[in-house]
């Protein structure tokens, strides 16, 4: 059975003021299961398999964002065979493109991507890099507000090169097995991770990935 992920973004100081790690999950886990649990508290609910944002209703509107992937994404096994599609091509991508996909992919990958241990000083970004604490229990992502503007700025990096990727994507890419076998769902779920952090950036709030 797979692993899903609720995605949230979060004004960390509302979420740092519980209490203790245990309130803090609770509230995190509330937040992700409301969605699903409430539609009334959703009106904008839509029945569409794309990407949308969710606000919670009274009394917790204000605090946190909850972004729904769609089709593509609400598995961790998308963001799994995005990170290995992404290994599959990058020799075949330029430099400087290579780098900022790298830095803003690793992160956001859950324990880092293999071949990060051996990127090189490349491109504009070279000097961009996102280390992310551990993710606390049941979490898949923990991403405090600091980090956000670099992860960001990487996005900038990577939307603008977003397209020259199709060519190595749709040429080495070994789309016989698994997912992401196509590289509009590879760039959408990128692109679903730009939307998530430029939203966070837009706010000072940090980014929280949910294991549900």
């Amino acid at each position: 059975m797979g692993i899903c992920i609720d995605v949230l973004i979060v004004d960390w100081g509302h979420l740092m003021a519980a209490p203790s790690d245990d309130q803090r999950y609770e509230m995190l886990h509330d937040a992700g299961l409301s969605v699903d649990d409430d539609k009334d508290a959703w009106p904008d609910r839509s029945s569409s398999t794309g990407p949308q944002w969710f606000w919670p209703s009274p009394p917790t509107i204000g605090w946190f964002r909850k972004f729904d992937f769609g089709r593509v994404g609400s598995s961790y096994k998308d963001h799994f065979w995005a990170g290995e599609r992404w290994e599959e091509i990058r020799a075949f991508v330029a430099p400087e493109v290579r780098s900022a996909v790298d830095r803003f992919m690793d992160p956001l990958s859950w324990g880092g991507l293999e071949y990060m241990a051996d990127r090189g000083d490349e491109g504009a970004v070279a000097n961009v890099s996102v280390v992310l604490p551990p993710a606390p229990p049941d979490h898949l992502l923990w991403c405090p507000p600091e980090a956000v503007p670099s992860l960001n700025l990487l996005w900038d990096s990577v939307d603008a090169e977003l397209a020259a990727l199709r060519e190595p994507f749709e040429r080495y890419a070994r789309v016989d097995s698994g997912r992401m076998n196509d590289f509009d769902e590879f760039a959408k779920l990128l692109c679903g991770w730009g939307n998530v952090i430029g939203e966070a950036q837009q706010r000072g709030w940090g980014v929280v990935g949910l294991r549900c």
